[in-house]
């Protein structure tokens, strides 16, 4: 279901550089489809990173799930995004995208839970300080991308996959590792000809330049499941893979 009020609509074009190993577009691309849409909408809204920022906190990414409705192969030059934020729950901002091609055929669909932390504390604000500086006409509709979340928890039947150490080039503008390329860390523990249909990622420490965390994954059925740990447990992904994958 698209909104009828308060939501930002934008043109992604897409370019060779997009598309991944398999020949369908990089997660990792829409991811970044997703934030930018996401700042600019909350910017024009007047809660984008700067406004945050003038008041001592930063808007922080919890979970995302992305499900790919159709393949999006080199064929497809561009599509049509939309997003919109709802009703805060508690201390729980949960925001939605919707992908249509120019037929109007829908391509994907995300939910997405942000969080709003003190800069220096890094602790979630109270409900009636994230109430105070997020507040719009929200609309009611809701994508068809569910938020129920999957709890992972790594047990003995998770293999170690790799050893990923922060540099530099993982890091964004708040100094620690941005939230689309931790969906990277979970994307190199699958083999260079499988494709995702579904991703569904849950944030729950940061890393810095220079930490070390140890990838885990196990597969089940035709998923995928991943965690990252440095001493805790710092994401965990379940990556659902498509039939011809």
């Amino acid at each position: 279901m698209l909104p009828s009020k308060t939501y930002y609509k934008t043109e992604c074009r897409l370019y060779e550089s997009n598309f991944d190993t398999s020949g369908a577009l990089s997660v990792h691309r829409v991811a970044e489809f997703l934030q930018d849409a996401a700042g600019e909408h909350a910017k024009q809204l007047g809660f984008g990173w700067d406004n945050l920022d003038a008041t001592g906190c930063l808007w922080v990414l919890s979970k995302l799930r992305i499900r790919f409705d159709k393949r999006i192969s080199k064929q497809t030059k561009r599509f049509t995004l939309y997003t919109w934020p709802l009703r805060p729950a508690r201390f729980f901002a949960e925001r939605c995208f919707v992908a249509l091609d120019d037929a109007g055929e829908q391509l994907f669909a995300a939910t997405s839970i942000w969080l709003v932390i003190d800069r220096e504390s890094r602790r979630i604000v109270s409900s009636e300080r994230l109430k105070s500086i997020y507040d719009c006409d929200f609309d009611e509709a809701h994508c068809d991308v569910p938020a129920d979340f999957e709890r992972i928890r790594r047990d003995e039947t998770y293999l170690r996959c790799y050893e990923k150490t922060i540099r530099r080039s993982d890091l964004d503008v708040n100094g620690h590792v941005n939230n689309t390329n931790y969906i990277n860390f979970a994307l190199d523990a699958l083999d260079p000809d499988e494709a995702v249909s579904q991703l569904e990622i849950v944030y729950q420490k940061e890393l810095r330049f220079g930490d070390s965390a140890l990838i885990y994954c196990k597969r089940q059925d035709n998923c995928v499941f991943v965690v990252g740990e440095r001493d805790e447990t710092c994401f965990t992904a379940k990556l659902t893979l498509t039939d011809n994958a």
